[in-house]
This record gives structure tokens, sequence and C-alpha cells, in this order.
């Protein structure tokens, strides 16, 4: 914990954007690309500047071990709990940017501290394979589901991305009555960031309204919400009430953007309230420690405050935010868990005292010979 408030990153991903997990039908040029996307974007612009943090090219699309995540939370930060998100693009991926096999890993290993979303890959013409893959990470622990507007495909023939929008009843709402069928209501949306070339219909965030109206007892996570459409974003959460706003890489701003992250943070407190706000990182995209150190310490500047009307964080919004909504979406007794936490082998090395950034993926990764990769 930190200062005393039990903190729940609602998104954790075990990356793994190595050159072997690369599919064959995806060309060597366009998987650099995707490298260089991710590093750039994600990584490069807001992972802190203090010494250490800042990983190498070839440290970012290194595969993560599960060992190597729970050390980043739960030694190396104040994270007390992860949700993790399973990630499959499969037209890049082999076995999934974040991959399901380090999710069953991760949660073996830490399993007072973990939950799991399974990714649900909507893309092909016949539903049948995602349905029997959802039935099996549903059977394997999965209480949440994931879905991208893009499996990353960019069809030369239409000019055009593939993706998914998931307000389509014939298309997309079959997989959320398959979630429904499986007793699992929370679905998850990679929503307001770019995924590929071409237009950005597929990461606007409106369908999702319409979905939520259709499945009131299903909960609407927006991954990344406000990081663009950020009035729309706000509407949606004073407007539909199983809908919630995920932090993803948008906590992570208040690290090297805090201006942009005060806007953003106070949109969506002016418009929708503290309640269904969803503190998440999506470490290892940057690492979970500066984000939440300056998460507790930011405070809403006083021009934004009085000339655009955003409310002060307190420290009730922020324990609130930090992990209190997350407990009570997915019905955690909080007391029981650090009960249960208290004395497991990660608080063991915790009590040690907080370990270096990356200190488990840097020492792993010393320990084999280390693959190069295209400069970014």
């Amino acid at each position: 914990m930190i200062q005393d408030v039990f903190v729940i990153d609602g998104v954790a991903h075990a990356y793994d954007f190595s050159d072997e997990n690369r599919i064959p039908g995806c060309a060597p040029e366009r998987y650099r690309n995707l490298q260089k996307f991710a590093y750039m974007l994600g990584h490069e612009s807001l992972e802190s500047l203090e010494p250490g943090y800042l990983l190498t090219p070839e440290e970012f699309t290194a595969r993560f071990r599960a060992e190597d995540l729970a050390h980043t939370f739960f030694v190396e930060s104040d994270v007390d709990m992860v949700v993790h998100h399973s990630v499959a693009i499969s037209s890049y991926f082999r076995d999934g940017a974040a991959r399901w096999d380090t999710s069953l890993e991760l949660k073996r290993i830490a399993p007072d501290r973990v939950l799991l979303y399974g990714c649900v890959d909507t893309f092909a013409e016949d539903p049948k394979p995602a349905f029997e893959q959802m039935e099996k990470m549903a059977s394997e622990g999965a209480v949440g589901f994931k879905f991208y507007p893009s499996n990353g495909f960019f069809d030369t023939e239409s000019n055009r991305l593939v993706t998914m929008i998931y307000n389509d009843p014939d298309r997309a709402f079959p997989y959320f009555e398959k979630a429904r069928a499986l007793g699992i209501k929370h679905l998850a949306f990679h929503k307001a960031q770019p995924v590929g070339p071409g237009p950005i219909d597929a990461v606007r965030v409106e369908d999702v309204s319409t979905a939520a109206m259709a499945f009131p007892d299903l909960t609407f996570e927006i991954v990344h919400d406000g990081w663009a459409f950020l009035e729309e974003s706000a509407i949606q959460l004073m407007l539909h009430p199983n809908i919630y706003a995920n932090l993803e890489c948008v906590a992570n701003m208040v690290v090297r953007q805090p201006r942009r992250f005060a806007h953003i943070i106070g949109k969506l407190l002016q418009y929708g309230g503290p309640d269904r706000i969803l503190y998440a990182t999506g470490c290892a995209v940057n690492h979970a420690d500066p984000i939440l150190r300056e998460f507790m310490a930011f405070e809403m500047p006083e021009d934004l405050c009085d000339g655009h009307g955003y409310p002060q964080l307190t420290a009730e919004i922020k324990s609130k935010i930090l992990g209190k909504n997350m407990a009570g979406l997915h019905e955690i007794n909080v007391e029981e868990v650090k009960s249960r936490i208290n004395n497991d082998a990660w608080s063991r090395l915790r009590r040690k005292g907080k370990a270096e950034p990356w200190s488990a993926h840097r020492s792993h990764l010393a320990s084999k010979p280390m693959q190069a990769v295209t400069e970014v």
C-alpha cells in the first residue's frame, strides 16, 4: 500500500514484442514498425526520466516473464493487486502481444493479487473459435474479457484496416451474450489510442454507449479513456451507469505530462464523478512506481479549477480511483485480501526495501543472450 491506500492497478500487460513472437505471415519490416510504434508512443514518451526507468528498445521488446512483472508491481512499487489483460492482435503475434499463458503463470505465482481478463478475437467470419476460446479462458479463471477494435491487419485489396465496431447487433452482440452465458459480466475495450493505419473511427467511444444500453447487466470499461475523444468519454460517464473509465496510459501522463493529465481527469470527474474511474498503468508499458507516486502527490492546478470548474483530487477521491472502485466492481473484500497477502512471498520481499526499477526483468535478460532489434 501507499499512504494506507490499497492499490489495484486495473491493467497489467505481460508483453512479448520479441522477434520470436512474430507470426510468419507478418513481414519483418511491418513487425519492426509495430515494435517502434509501441516503444515510442507508449514507453519512451511517457516513462519517468528518473535514473533507471527508461528501458532500451531491446529491453522493452523482450518477453516479460510472469515473475518479472510481479516483481515490478509488488516489490519495485506499492501496488497490491493487478488486473492482467491478455491481448491477441493476431495479424502480428503468434502467442499474443500480452500472452494468456503468462497471465495464467502470473495468477499461479500471486493468486491473491491477480485478476485475469481474457482476450477475444472478434475478427473472423466464424465466431465459433472465439467462443471456444472464451469458454477455455473462463474455465481457467478469467473474470473479464478484453476487446480490441482491430486485429492489426490492413487489407490491401479493400484499402482498409480490419476493424470491429461494437454497436453491431449481428457481429458484436453475440460475444457479449456469450460472456454473459459464461457468467462473466465485465468487458473492457481498447479505445482512444490508434491501433494502425487508416481512419480512427474504430477507436472512437460512442459504439460502447449503444452496447452498454443493450446490456445493462454488464459493465463496460473504456480503456485509455480520455486519451482522445475526452468530451465524448466524459459524457458517457454521465449518461451510462455501467460504463467505467479505465485510465491505462492516461494515468501515466501524470509523470511527464501532468497538465494534460489534469485536463483528462478533471473532465472525467466533472461529468461523471469519482465512483467509476479505475486507476491503471498498463505496466510494462511504463514502470508502475513513478506513476503511483506522482498520482498520490498530484493536485489539480488552481487555474484549472477556476477556469474549467474541475474538482480537486482529494485523498478520498484518490483512494476510490486507486482501488476502491475496482474492488467494488469485482466484489473484492479488501480487508480479506490484505490479510492473505500480508505475509506472502511478495510482501516479504517488499519489506526488505523497494527494489530497483525493472531489476528482475533486467537480471533475467542479463542471464541470456540479448537479441538485437532495429534501432528506434
